[in-house]
């Protein structure tokens, strides 16, 4: 083996060495490359075709529209996520990814190429041989494995994407989605606007019969001494009642204010999330990239057979010695 001595005094192959051999089995080398290029394109045919789609969010953050969700960060806390005041935003690509959306979505019809008539996602990717729970399962998870969503921190703009064996499919299936979180989004809204009405109600009525105890006990006040300026334990006895009836009115008329503001939350059917971009259908598809793939393993295979030549130029005895000793060992 021809070598050099290096710095460290340690033998090596000089990089004339290493020439040497690429030069040598060129041929072999791009023949090698190129079948295995052929191949992979051969393959890439082969996979199926899938086109992603992608929609844009511009959640609501103004008060009036989300004031009744302040529960999410609770929520979020728990999950490990930090949403200051009413943005929801966050929240977004962990709602769009759970059950209780992706359920909804899997268990629409969807008009597709494959079917004739609409076929819910479950009959689409074909699992329908297990029991109903592990169909929904795997189709799950599917849906998890096909979408993704993330949320930018400094606009708090959402990307959702969706990818189907279909143009048209991804589409539809993405904004069914969009729809779903938004439809979760206001019926939350309602839920708690309608539990706001309830606990209103209830403190109105509380504060209603206290208004009128502290009336009654000014008017007795009132009755029992006709003349109260010449005393002014009397005249203070009788501020304090009347402060008391202020309160209370006071605290009276702020409930029926939030009261009726709450009864337009829980009829308001206004949209939550605003959509900058829809979910399209896809021109090109995603997947998988020919072109790319086959240069990549075309250069995997390039360079694997050109170290594999060079090892066996430079370490040649090395390695059979090796290869004798562990068919010897393997043997007994």
């Amino acid at each position: 083996m021809s070598g050099e001595v290096n710095p460290a005094g340690k033998e090596g192959p000089t990089f004339q060495d290493i020439l040497i051999p690429i030069w040598a089995e060129r041929k072999r080398i791009l023949l090698i490359s190129f079948v295995v290029a052929l191949i992979t394109l051969g393959i890439n045919f082969l996979l199926p075709k899938y086109y992603k789609s992608t929609a844009t969010l511009l959640p609501e953050t103004q008060k009036d529209k989300l004031s009744s969700l302040g529960q999410f960060a609770d929520i979020a806390s728990l999950a490990g996520v930090s949403v200051p005041g009413s943005e929801i935003a966050r929240l977004y690509p962990i709602i769009v990814t759970s059950e209780t959306i992706l359920r909804s979505v899997t268990l629409r019809k969807y008009k597709t190429e494959a079917f004739q008539d609409s076929v819910d996602l479950m009959q689409y990717f074909d699992y329908t041989e297990y029991t109903p729970n592990e169909n929904m399962a795997k189709t799950l998870a599917k849906l998890r494995g096909l979408m993704s969503a993330t949320h930018d921190n400094k606009t708090s703009v959402v990307t959702l994407t969706m990818e189907m064996p279909e143009p048209e499919l991804a589409a539809t299936v993405l904004n069914t989605v969009v729809a779903e979180l938004d439809g979760f989004m206001r019926s939350k809204r309602v839920t708690n606007a309608g539990e706001q009405v309830k606990w209103i109600a209830v403190r109105i009525r509380e504060v209603e019969d206290e208004m009128k105890r502290a009336e009654e006990r000014l008017k007795d006040f009132r009755e029992r001494n006709r003349q109260v300026g010449g005393s002014p334990q009397l005249l203070m006895e009788q501020d304090r009642l009347s402060r008391d009836v202020q309160v209370k009115a006071t605290v009276y008329i702020e409930l029926k204010k939030q009261y009726e503001l709450a009864k337009l939350e829980e009829i308001k059917n206004i949209s939550i999330v605003n959509v900058l971009d829809p979910g399209r259908a896809p021109v090109k598809k995603e997947r998988p990239k020919r072109a790319t793939n086959t240069v990549i393993f075309f250069a995997v295979a390039l360079l694997g057979t050109s170290g594999y030549f060079i090892l066996r130029k430079s370490y040649g005895p090395q390695i059979g010695r090796f290869v004798d000793y562990f068919r010897h060992y393997t043997s007994q």
